[in-house]
């Protein structure tokens, strides 16, 4: 695993590389010197996409869970898990067990409790993504500059990415895991890993019965995780009008609705490097754009995401070496 990871990283550079390549660097830097004080707005505004993603994970606890804990502590552990999922080389690997772990210790939750919301929270983060992809497919269809082959793989993409999700949301309504972990018990194989397997039986049940006792809550987590897509839209609009491009709400999703297609597309790629910034040159040149603006957009992406993750990491240092309350 370690050796495909930096065989992708590698991959992903190549890509970083092609992309910057191909255009003016000096114009890059002068755009980004453009942007001002934008750049304060668009960080607001990503602080606001992350305080509605806490509020959508918030609904992926059981009713009587989220008495243990306030938003504003299921924030700062949120922020400090997707620092670590930023940093480390196992993507969410190396932050979701630290959100578990310190709603274990910070709020009396077990590591399963912690474990199921997340899981919960990934799919409903990704149906929301699927909301937001819809009318990006239709946009994609009625532009008249996209050629026909881009359409096409951007719209099989989604649709596999939209199968895909949905068999995932599926596999824990049904209790697959559960059904799986009780067969593989009664191996040969599995008398070993008994107490492991037991483990997941609970976990299944904490995920699936989450779906059958509090429907309405995970509707709202979907509903609140499609407003985070949309205010991200918005942080596209604010970086582009500030460097003297007003762009349509059609355009403007259709962009977004790619970029995070993409992004999402690439994940065995650490960080999307390379992925994003070629994923963005391509979109802004097809829509007619110049190449110079779509690696701006993806540079300040970066830099919000560096932002945020010393942030994260800032938390957790209050909290490891001055023993801080969430």
């Amino acid at each position: 695993m370690k050796y495909l990871k930096l065989f992708f990283l590698l991959i992903g550079c190549l890509l970083l590389a092609w992309a910057i390549s191909t255009v003016n660097l000096f114009a890059v830097v002068n755009l980004l010197i453009k942007l001002g004080y934008g750049f304060l707005i668009v960080l607001i505004l990503y602080g606001i996409v992350t305080w509605v993603d806490t509020i959508a994970w918030k609904n992926n606890f059981k009713r009587e869970e989220t008495r243990q804990f306030s938003l504003w502590s299921l924030w700062c552990i949120r922020q400090i898990g997707e620092a670590y999922n930023t940093i480390t080389p196992l993507g969410t690997l190396g932050g979701e067990p630290i959100k578990a772990q310190l709603l274990k210790e910070k709020h009396g939750l077990s590591l399963k409790q912690g474990m199921a919301s997340q899981v919960i929270a990934r799919t409903t983060f990704l149906i929301g993504l699927i909301l937001f992809f819809i009318p990006g497919i239709f946009f994609t269809l009625q532009s008249n500059v996209i050629p026909n082959e881009i359409k096409g793989a951007c719209i099989l993409s989604m649709a596999i990415l939209s199968i895909l999700i949905f068999l995932f949301l599926i596999f824990q309504i049904t209790g697959t895991l559960g059904k799986l972990a009780r067969w593989s018990s009664k191996r040969p194989f599995g008398k070993k890993m008994n107490v492991f397997l037991k483990k997941l039986e609970i976990l299944d049940e904490s995920i699936s019965s989450y779906y059958r006792q509090d429907i309405r809550r995970a509707i709202i987590s979907v509903s609140y995780a499609f407003i985070g897509w949309v205010i991200g839209m918005a942080e596209l609009y604010v970086t582009l009008y500030f460097l003297g491009y007003n762009l349509s709400l059609t355009d403007l999703w259709l962009i977004e609705a790619l970029a995070q297609l993409i992004r999402n597309a690439s994940f065995f790629i650490p960080l999307s490097i390379g992925a994003q910034e070629g994923g963005l040159l391509l979109i802004f040149t097809a829509l007619g754009l110049p190449g110079t603006l779509g690696i701006t957009v993806s540079f300040v992406r970066r830099i919000k995401e560096l932002l945020w993750v010393c942030l994260g990491l800032a938390i957790g240092w209050g909290i490891a070496f001055n023993q801080k309350e969430l």
